[in-house]
């Protein structure tokens, strides 16, 4: 998946913070799961000794924020994302709230391969690792030998009550569709179902957790479905935005118009999240 999404299409989907932390509140209010999965993920999992930490795509902070009181009191969190705006004051805030040191570095996930060796105790890939899954080898690389890599993605079949009506609107605009949308590329890149089989070659231990969960949307609410969609419409959306952005809006009303059609039909509509964790150790260094 690498450059298959460009920085510009990670910024228009993830820059606005308001936006972000809005999307985050329409999932936990719909969800079915009612556990977080950063708690799920953390689940007696002794991180009291670490003192390195290492979240690349770490946004505002969403999944650092849940490091409190869990590392040990002298611990330096450090973040990477390619947004600044925004973002970088937003993470330092949230290291402030939860009582540690730390810096947020504006580049790209390729910035680790500039990292030494062994340089960190936990490495943190929430919802992110799917733009880089080239990097997996370097992440090994910069943990310490007793490290952890904690990271949490979706399934390859997430959106998938959605996604579907892409091709059909592309025709329906007058746009041939490719024979896989660039959104289910991203989600196949590393996913619940094949992720353990790319971690495998570079950490000698890794536990999977599946975490199934839907998106359950009353029909009387549909118009919240819609504002969660449309916050994602530039990776869902990618091949009209890039090559035809003149029929964008054309393409979000019949999306749109197809969402609300399924919801008046079964009263509802339900959308698959379900996602993974998975907690690796033993990094495996291989000669980098």
């Amino acid at each position: 998946m690498e450059h298959v999404y460009s920085k510009e299409d990670i910024r228009r989907t993830y820059e606005p913070i308001r936006d972000h932390i809005r999307t985050k509140h329409i999932i936990v209010q719909y969800a079915l799961n009612r556990l977080d999965i950063r708690d799920v993920a953390l689940h007696n999992l002794d991180l009291s000794g670490v003192k390195r930490v290492l979240d690349i795509g770490c946004g505002y902070g969403f999944f650092t924020e849940k490091l409190k009181e869990r590392l040990h009191p002298a611990a330096r969190i450090v973040g990477i994302d390619v947004i600044d705006r925004h973002n970088r004051d937003a993470f330092l805030q949230t290291l402030d709230s939860i009582g540690y040191q730390g810096d947020f570095i504006h580049a790209q996930a390729d910035f680790i391969k500039d990292i030494p060796d062994s340089s960190f105790d936990l490495v943190i890939a929430s919802y992110s690792l799917y733009f880089f899954p080239h990097l997996i080898g370097e992440i090994a690389r910069i943990l310490s030998p007793e490290g952890v890599f904690l990271t949490v993605t979706h399934s390859k079949h997430s959106l998938k009550e959605v996604t579907r009506y892409v091709p059909r609107c592309m025709k329906m605009v007058g746009i041939d569709p490719p024979v896989e949308i660039a959104i289910n590329r991203l989600f196949q890149s590393f996913s619940l179902e094949d992720g353990e089989a790319k971690l495998t070659p570079h950490f000698g231990c890794i536990e999977r957790i599946v975490y199934l969960n839907d998106l359950l949307f009353p029909l009387d609410q549909v118009t919240e479905c819609l504002s969660y969609l449309d916050k994602k419409k530039f990776l869902i959306m990618k091949e009209v935005a890039d090559n035809n952005p003149q029929k964008l809006e054309d393409m979000l009303w019949c999306f749109n118009a197809m969402v609300c059609d399924h919801a008046r039909l079964h009263g509802d509509i339900i959308i698959t999240k379900d996602d993974a964790v998975f907690r690796c150790s033993l990094p495996q260094k291989r000669g980098f």
